[in-house]
Parts: structure tokens; C-alpha cells; sequence
């Protein structure tokens, strides 16, 4: 049985991440596309909202971080979150096909 949707949070490094895909889909299959992968997306994030827990650990993670992050698959993104309280902390979406530890690499160069 579902309980009530948990608050959430889209953090910096999600937002970098959505704004790559959605570039990358609009350019290369148009608007119409990015529509259907942007609401395939935030139907994803209700989901996690819903059932927290229904993510797996990222193998790519083990170890570098403490233990808490979580991925669901969104298409052909994935969603890396973690649960705190009340709340889904979106920390990354990405391309599947994308190699994630370059990725964190890159975005956490960005952000400083």
C-alpha cells in the first residue's frame, strides 16, 4: 500500500543533468520527444516519491560515497536519489550510456 508522496528536492547537479539530456533529445529528435522523455521523467520522480525504497544502489557508487543513493531507470536515463526524512533529493539524471564516474567527475568540477 502507497503512502502519501514525499517532498523532494531537484539539487544543482540534477539540474546540469536534465539540461544535457533535454539538449541532447531536442537536438537530435526535436521537442516532441524531449516532451515525452520530460514527462516520462517527473511520472518517475512521482514514482520514487511514492515508494522511496524501490530504487536499487548503483554499482558505480559503492564506495565512494556513504551508503544511501538509489537509482531508478527513467527510459533511457536514471534517476540517482537518496531519502532523508520526508524527502527525495535528486542528485543526478543521466543517460544510461553515459559513464557515470567521468560524469561525477566532470559535474563536480563545474560546480566549484
Amino acid at each position: 500500500m502507497a503512502g502519501p508522496l514525499l517532498n523532494y528536492r531537484i539539487l544543482p547537479t540534477a539540474r546540469i543533468g536534465i539540461d544535457e539530456v533535454r539538449s541532447y533529445v531536442v537536438r537530435t529528435f526535436g521537442w516532441e520527444t524531449w516532451r515525452q522523455t520530460s514527462a516520462q521523467l517527473q511520472e518517475t520522480i512521482r514514482h520514487i516519491r511514492q515508494f522511496p525504497a524501490s530504487g536499487h544502489a548503483p554499482v558505480e557508487l559503492e564506495g565512494l560515497f556513504e551508503d544511501g543513493f538509489l537509482q531508478v531507470i527513467s527510459g533511457k536515463n536514471r534517476i540517482i536519489y537518496r531519502v532523508r526524512d520526508d524527502t527525495v533529493f535528486v542528485h543526478l539524471v543521466v543517460d544510461v550510456r553515459r559513464d557515470l564516474p567521468s560524469l561525477l567527475q566532470r559535474v563536480v568540477l563545474r560546480l566549484m
